[in-house]
């Protein structure tokens, strides 16, 4: 069977897998990118991680690297990291060619890596075309068109969480995290009853999950707040995009049954039936693992 590498290079950590063919991940590591960062130039360590990786795993002859942010259209460079900009400008695929040779590397977005990944490996019976949204630190967005990832006309096409609401601000500066936890926060600060946030020393996505599983009202309300961002963003996106499947993914995806109510609500308000009798709305399979599998189904051309 044949085996490959998915790298999935993010503001936190730095993932490696080894993966088979069928999408069975038989190995993984992880670099934390503060180590990386606290031990010299960031980008220097991050192609010595891969450099050792590759090292210790010689049967490897394809490797897909996932990035989150925008990458040249040739897809070999980096251009725009968000959360890594010393990473900016790093030509990565023409530095490991040259110290690999007889190796291929393959260069896409995290988001558009996951959604190959789930298109692979999920095992959902997925649709030819469809949108997948991940809710984390961020909002990000992997479009499968004619089973192959939609890149856009320069490389880079459909940042959703870039996509202004009606408030004047992004999707993602409404339910990015910073935003999350600040309206879980004035929510608190309205709330005249009781709420177990008020015991906590601060607010993350796993102390609103936990608090809406036992019907905290604020962080109902917090889910609820973040459903309609999210259904606002998925009308949008269907309207463009003249996709009905939807696939939700990430962190913050784990509390999705707290805001799917608002999700369809926020769907149903502004859609038309063409899309809402054949609209279908999922949950992603690959979870933690998304990063890696995804940047190794780059590898199936």
């Amino acid at each position: 069977m044949e085996i490959f590498t998915g790298i999935d290079i993010g503001g936190s950590s730095v993932k490696f897998g080894l993966v088979e063919s069928d999408g069975k991940l038989v190995e993984k590591k992880k670099v934390p990118v503060k180590e990386l960062r606290a031990s010299g130039v960031l980008s220097e360590n991050i192609l010595a991680s891969i450099q050792e990786w590759i090292k210790d795993h010689p049967q490897v002859k394809e490797i897909g690297i996932g990035v989150p942010g925008m990458i040249s259209r040739d897809r070999r460079s980096l251009v725009e990291l968000a959360n890594m900009p010393e990473l900016n400008g790093l030509p990565i695929v023409e530095l490991l060619e040259k110290a690999n040779p007889g190796i291929a590397f393959y260069l896409e977005n995290d988001a558009n890596a996951a959604a190959l990944g789930e298109y692979y490996f999920s095992g959902q019976q997925l649709p030819e075309n469809f949108l997948l949204v991940t809710l984390g630190t961020g909002v990000g967005s992997g479009l499968i068109i004619d089973h192959k990832i939609f890149k856009g006309a320069d490389g880079n096409g459909l940042e959703l969480g870039h996509i202004v609401a009606g408030n004047g601000k992004s999707i993602e500066q409404n339910i990015g995290k910073v935003g999350f936890y600040a309206k879980a926060a004035e929510l608190l600060k309205e709330h005249k009853g009781k709420s177990v946030l008020r015991d906590v020393a601060k607010i993350d996505d796993d102390v609103l999950l936990e608090a809406a599983r036992d019907d905290d009202p604020v962080a109902l309300k917090a889910f609820a707040y973040y459903g309609k961002y999210v259904g606002e963003a998925l009308a949008t996106a269907a309207y463009i995009l003249d996709v009905k499947t939807f696939i939700i993914g990430g962190g913050v995806a784990k509390g999705y049954p707290f805001m799917q109510e608002q999700v369809l609500k926020s769907m149903q308000k502004f859609l038309t039936p063409y899309y809402l009798d054949k609209l279908d709305i999922r949950l992603a399979v690959l979870r933690n693992n998304a990063g890696i599998l995804g940047a190794a189904a780059l590898c199936f051309k």
